[in-house]
């Protein structure tokens, strides 16, 4: 095996897949990345088993040929080469080793065979629709926060994605929870997705997914059937296993009589909130909890710590409905205020102790409920 290779694109392309690679693996060949070089094109491939990632870059291919190298290791020699440079690279059979060559430089790694590396295929992928960068992305960042790390309850430790309808018209929904809030962001069903019952995209995957879009350009091509599901665009591909378990009904979550409706903008809301939850910043999750009394055209914000102390402020709503007070978790408050593009948040409200509707006014797509805490 013996290439040339711009060390530019090379980090580019290793950051796209190193992310998924587990440094410490009872399976040592789990620890690395494979490199495949053939047809004027470099290959860098990694997996852990559940997600499989592999990107193209073009090459000056002398010789193909295939071998793997330990993932941390390549990765901190090429991000540290010049921009641009020119790398090097051969493999010394005799010693098992990829030798690498830039400008003074050169390294010697040691290599395995690349053939106990597992691949997840992607045969079987049955359902296939295209969706653009910027809308995958939105479905992912609106949604992403509310993923739970409970393990028991497996099931949410992902984004669900489904078909459904909303003013009878199908649409493609995201949806997460925690049990303590919920996110979904809508779209419009594409042209092959008509399919889709369920599935729920596990954590580590949307994280990784998400990293590598801001490099994606046009559109995603997504395939998938029950049990996995494939990304590839630009050169890019991801496969990934999906959570094999049964997202709950999350409507029975969602109130329906929420009658007291109150809007107020969204940035001096989410500032107001920072503020005065800055007395229970180092303290438990039970202390996190922030007063609203919603009165005729005024919300007041208050925080009470039995140890540090308590703060309030004023916000200006628009709202001529009787006084109400509900407590909510102040930092999911503001994780929901965070994902709030336009200027003024909705919040709708039936009392202290049922769950609370939060929307974008100017985004009908994007959906938060809030339950509420004990105050």
């Amino acid at each position: 095996m013996d290439f040339k290779v711009n060390s530019s694109d090379l980090l580019k392309a290793i950051s796209h897949i190193h992310g998924i690679v587990e440094m410490r693996h009872t399976l040592p060949i789990l620890s690395n990345i494979i490199i495949t070089v053939k047809d004027d094109n470099l290959i860098l491939s990694s997996t852990n088993l559940d997600i499989f990632c592999s990107d193209q870059i073009n090459a000056e291919v002398l010789s193909t040929g295939e071998i793997s190298v330990s993932a941390s290791t390549f990765y901190e020699i090429i991000k540290r080469l010049p921009n641009g440079s020119d790398l090097h690279a051969t493999l010394d059979e005799e010693n098992s080793s990829l030798v690498l060559k830039c400008g003074r430089s050169k390294f010697n790694l040691t290599t395995m065979k690349t053939d106990d590396f597992p691949i997840i295929t992607d045969s079987d992928l049955n359902t296939r629709f295209v969706l653009s960068a910027t809308e995958l992305m939105r479905m992912i960042d609106k949604t992403k926060f509310a993923i739970s790390n409970e393990e028991t309850r497996y099931y949410l430790n992902g984004v669900f994605f489904h078909k459904t309808q909303k003013n009878s018209i199908d649409i493609l929904r995201s949806v997460a929870t925690d049990g303590h809030r919920l996110a979904q962001y809508d779209i419009p069903l594409p042209h092959g997705a008509e399919e889709i019952t369920g599935l729920i995209i596990p954590k580590k995957t949307i994280l990784e997914l998400r990293r590598v879009l801001d490099d994606a350009k046009g559109d995603v091509n997504i395939s998938l059937n029950d049990s996995k599901i494939k990304f590839s665009f630009n050169e890019l591909t991801i496969i990934s296993k999906v959570i094999d378990g049964t997202f709950p009904d999350y409507t029975k979550v969602i109130p329906k009589n929420n009658d007291k409706v109150f809007i107020t903008n969204n940035n001096e809301l989410k500032l107001a909130i920072d503020r005065v939850s800055a007395v229970s910043i180092s303290e438990e999750i039970k202390s996190k909890a922030i007063k609203l009394l919603i009165e005729s055209n005024k919300l007041l914000l208050s925080v009470e710590s039995l140890s540090k102390g308590s703060a309030n402020e004023e916000v200006d709503i628009d709202y001529d409905k009787e006084k109400v007070e509900i407590g909510f978790n102040s930092r999911y408050l503001i994780d929901i205020c965070n994902e709030i593009d336009g200027e003024e948040v909705i919040i709708h409200i039936l009392d202290s102790i049922s769950p609370a509707i939060i929307l974008d006014k100017s985004d009908e797509n994007l959906f938060f409920v809030l339950m509420p805490m004990r105050i």
